[in-house]
């Protein structure tokens, strides 16, 4: 495809976005393009704050339960305004029993959401609805003071009510609007001149390769045929690394990969079973030998980020408990040597990790561990139904408050509550914890929650994990928010030197990818807070 645009930015993901409808969003590939191609009431900036964006003022009201949004002179990429009655059909369309939503979670702040979505009360019923054109009125359940923060993710982001359905958006909001598609191949997002973003940058022309393979990429980073490199969509080669941390080119993101247990289904409806692997995971020994220093060892299910330096370690290893936990469920269970199979999608990390817990787990307790890695497509699909026995899975929060963690464990039939697990007393320790304004008592009130979710431990933490990333030296503006949106329509490129720009892995040039890992793993860990 030939073009004339001045401006190109070049970047790669590692596979295919699933969907670019804001309301089926989740999968990182897809929340990507959706936020370039979508824009919401308001924006979570990389500092932390949250700033207006189709909405040009906000009312608050009743104590954080009702919120008024005014907003903006804007318009989709067609010319035709933006309205309220845009948010209320995208809205209600989202919690229709039928439509696939899988960040149903961040709608049941809204009054009468989760009964709509059960189809106990008809869509119409949700506490969403346009005073007039300009304005958007919500009523919610209980106060909650990060709503600002959950407006500003993309299943909240709305689609043109007038609009036929199409599984690819012809038209859109953002600052870019999809030019082409070939799928396993590539995507061209152009400027969508109707768009009217604080900030803008200067990029006529987004080109996007799909690359799988990691050491690939950062090749075409290195020939200078690539702009932007790293996480969440194109992770880079392991060995580079510690490289990048020396450079400072790691930054922290409110993030956790953890092994779930499917609690549906025998054997890990066994409680025995679940703690037993749980505490027999040697966190320590296995960020040694996965050699990640973009990671830290897992003191719960709820990252640092969100819950201070002060949180409290609420996971560990202890094998006199994990054996006699394994017998207690031996005999349970009624068996001699245990078979299970365990899932994960087929990256470098995840198979050296299910590798290392598959060699350990077999070393400590009588069980036969079948590996089972699958295309990210398949995995995502089947995790959502709970079609498998136990699996790795990388958590990243959609808002900065604790909660959004722990609540993807409330309901058992939430789309995000993988493991099946649901608790009474949980759920009314998180009721608790959002109809209170006082800080102290809602930290608690989410140790408590999260003390009992790791009692049954549905789930097991093993690391929190921090984003990598390389970027040309042309490249200005590009940041990432807090729960790692790379933020691109801001994106200035400057005019390029004659000679090539070297990548920022080569600002150190003492360093080298062979570097001593386990010095600069060691260095990270002291210096979670460069940036």
């Amino acid at each position: 495809m030939v073009r004339a645009m001045k401006n190109v930015f070049r970047l790669s993901f590692q596979k295919d976005p699933l969907t670019l409808d804001p309301q089926k969003s989740g999968d990182r590939f897809s929340s990507a393009i959706i936020f370039l191609l979508f824009r919401g009431l308001t924006r979570l900036e990389a500092d932390h704050k949250v700033n207006c964006d189709l909405a040009s003022s906000i009312q608050i009201l009743d104590n954080y339960k009702k919120y008024i949004f005014h907003l903006g002179e804007h318009t989709w990429s067609d010319g035709t305004p933006i309205t309220a009655h845009d948010f209320v059909h995208s809205w209600r369309r989202a919690l229709n029993p039928a439509f696939p939503t899988r960040a149903i979670n961040l709608f049941y702040y809204i009054k009468n959401a989760q009964k709509a979505k059960k189809g106990q009360v008809s869509p119409s019923k949700v506490g969403v609805y346009a005073k007039d054109d300009v304005t958007l009125v919500v009523d919610l359940e209980y106060p909650c003071p990060y709503f600002l923060e959950i407006t500003s993710f993309c299943p909240l982001f709305p689609v043109p009510n007038a609009a036929e359905e199409h599984e690819v958006p012809k038209i859109c909001s953002g600052s870019f609007q999809l030019e082409y598609w070939n799928r396993g191949e590539e995507i061209f997002l152009k400027r969508n001149h109707f768009s009217r973003c604080v900030g803008a940058g200067n990029i006529d022309t987004i080109h996007i390769k799909m690359i799988s393979d990691a050491k690939e990429a950062f090749a075409l980073f290195e020939s200078d045929e690539l702009d932007w490199l790293g996480d969440p969509i194109s992770p880079l080669p392991v060995n580079h690394l510690p490289t990048l941390l020396w450079a400072k080119k790691i930054k922290p993101v409110s993030g956790v990969t953890s092994c779930w247990f499917n609690t549906l289904k025998s054997p890990f409806s066994n409680v025995n079973l679940r703690k037993a692997l749980g505490y027999a995971i040697p966190r320590e020994k296995l960020l040694e030998k996965l050699v990640l220093p973009n990671t830290v060892l897992a003191k719960s299910f709820c990252t640092s980020l969100l819950q201070g330096d002060e949180a409290p370690t609420l996971v560990k290893e202890c094998p006199t408990i994990a054996r006699a936990l394994f017998e207690a469920a031996a005999k349970e269970l009624k068996f001699k040597k245990l078979k299970m199979t365990l899932s994960y999608e087929e990256t470098e990390e995840f198979s050296r990790l299910a590798f290392l817990l598959k060699s350990h787990w077999e070393e400590m307790f009588e069980i036969s561990l079948q590996l089972e890695p699958l295309s990210f497509k398949e995995f995502w699909q089947r995790l959502p139904m709970n079609q498998f026995e136990m699996s790795l899975v990388c958590s990243a929060s959609q808002y900065t408050d604790t909660i959004n963690f722990l609540e993807r464990l409330e309901f058992k039939d939430a789309p995000r509550n993988f493991s099946g697990w649901e608790n009474a007393q949980y759920q009314a320790f998180l009721k608790q914890y959002r109809e209170t304004f006082d800080d102290k008592t809602r930290q608690e009130l989410a140790v408590r929650a999260e003390s009992l979710l790791l009692e049954e431990m549905p789930i097991s933490p093993i690391y929190y994990y921090h984003f990598a990333y390389l970027q040309k030296a042309h490249v200005k503006n590009l940041v990432l928010s807090p729960v790692g949106v790379v933020q691109l329509d801001r994106v200035v490129i400057e005019k390029k030197q004659l000679a090539p720009s070297r990548s920022l892995i080569a600002t150190k040039s003492h360093l080298t990818p062979n570097c001593d890992l386990f010095a600069a793993t060691h260095f990270f860990n002291k210096q979670l807070q460069v940036e």
